[in-house]
């Protein structure tokens, strides 16, 4: 057996009023019916020209409020989050150098490890793994040479309009040269600088990761 649709149309489904319009249909509906049916007991000119009035600014403001409840609303923009200035690139760069001295030598984690407690054979230990890790990273990244060449213990003389900025004085420093003093430490000079290229980074997380948390997963 076949079942017959019914030829009547389906039911739209039903919306719910709002309060307001509601309560202001009611209001309307009460005010029109107690001056109608005073207009018919009480035939006066007036009356009746009274109820016609009040009955067209009824229903001028009952089709105000259906024109605004059909309306639609403008939707809501959802409130972005003000994107992250990037840091400048020089400095990301630096983040990033200073990210591959904690991959190789954890120098990162030596710098920030209180090592008061520790023993020197304990400090000791860790520095061999900082410097050979540290000293990879140097020679790969930078090209950097001696200022001196002359061996440490050495004499030396500073002849006025010497470089002030390759040479850092100690001891007893007279108020003008020439000074005559030993060489204590040769200096060092940057001849070429290869940064790292930036990666990893994003628009709520700018700034490279110096050192990734680290989780052991077991086995399921």
């Amino acid at each position: 057996d076949h079942k017959m649709e019914s030829p009547l149309p389906r039911k739209a489904a039903s919306r719910t009023i709002p309060p307001l319009m509601k309560n202001s249909l009611i209001a309307s509906g009460a005010v029109l019916l107690g001056l109608n049916a005073a207009s018919v007991y009480f035939p006066q000119q007036n009356l009746t020209l009274a109820a016609q009035t009040v009955s067209a600014a009824i229903g001028m403001v009952l089709v105000f409020l259906a024109i605004r409840r059909q309306t639609p609303r403008k939707p809501e923009i959802a409130a972005t989050s003000k994107p992250t200035t990037p840091p400048p690139r020089a400095e990301a760069e630096i983040v990033a150098f200073l990210a591959l001295l904690q991959e190789h030598g954890r120098l990162v984690d030596f710098a920030k490890e209180d090592i008061a407690a520790a023993s020197d054979a304990q400090i000791g230990s860790a520095a061999r793994v900082v410097h050979a890790g540290c000293r990879k990273v140097l020679d790969e990244y930078f090209d950097i040479a001696p200022l001196q060449n002359a061996p440490e213990g050495s004499s030396l003389n500073l002849e006025s309009g010497y470089d002030a900025h390759t040479f850092r004085l100690l001891g007893s420093v007279p108020e003008h040269p020439p000074y005559k003093g030993k060489l204590l430490h040769p200096g060092w000079i940057a001849q070429s600088v290869k940064l790292p290229r930036l990666t990893g980074t994003t628009e709520t997380r700018p700034w490279p990761v110096l050192a990734p948390a680290e989780v052991e997963v077991s086995g399921n």
